[in-house]
C-alpha cells in the first residue's frame, strides 16, 4: 500500500506537539525497563524538550555539527515508519523471535497511537491476540488499515498454536 492511500483511507493525523509531550510523561513515569515506545516518541519531540535526557557525547556531535537532532513532524514520514516496521514486524513473528516479536507490538502500538488510530493501538496490544509471537494482532491491525499480510503470516497465526 502506499503511503498516501494509507494516510488517506484511515484518516491518519499526527498527534500534537502538546500531546507528544504529555505522552511521553506518561510513558515515562510507569518507568517499565522493557518499554519500548520511547525509543519511537523521542523521535517527535523537539530538541530543547529532549536535550536533558541526550548523553553529553551525543550534545557535543550535535554542537561540533557532527550530528543534527531532526524531529519528525510529517504524518507521511510517521506513516511509512510504521509500514516498514509493520512489515519487519511480520518476519520477527514467523521468525519465532519472542523478545522481538513483543518489541514489534510495543513499538507499533505507539506509532499507531502517534497517528491517531487509539483504537488500534489498543488493539495490538491485546493479550489473548499475541500467541504465537503477535501474528494475530498484526494480522487484525493490518486487515483493519487495509494493509495486505503475507499468506506465510496468515498460516503461521492460524497452525502453530
Amino acid at each position: 500500500m502506499d503511503i498516501k492511500e494509507l494516510i488517506e483511507k484511515n484518516n491518519l493525523v499526527l498527534k500534537s506537539q502538546d500531546e507528544i509531550k504529555l505522552k511521553w510523561e506518561d510513558v515515562k513515569n510507569e518507568k517499565n525497563m522493557f518499554d519500548f515506545r520511547p525509543e519511537v516518541l523521542i523521535e517527535y519531540l523537539p530538541f530543547d524538550f529532549v536535550k536533558p535526557m541526550l548523553k553529553d557525547e551525543y550534545l557535543l556531535k550535535i554542537e561540533s555539527g557532527e550530528e543534527s537532532w531532526v524531529q519528525i513532524t510529517e504524518i507521511d514520514i510517521c506513516a511509512k515508519a510504521f509500514l516498514d516496521y509493520m512489515e519487519f514486524a511480520w518476519g520477527k513473528a514467523e521468525d519465532e523471535r519472542g523478545i522481538s516479536a513483543n518489541r514489534s507490538i510495543n513499538k507499533l502500538s505507539i506509532w499507531l497511537w502517534l497517528m491517531s488510530r487509539e483504537d488500534l493501538s489498543e488493539t495490538i496490544q491485546q493479550h489473548h491476540l499475541y500467541n504465537p509471537y503477535g501474528a494475530p494482532a498484526l494480522i487484525e491491525v493490518c486487515d483493519a488499515m487495509g494493509i495486505n499480510v503475507p499468506d506465510s503470516l496468515r498460516e503461521f497465526a492460524e497452525n502453530k498454536c
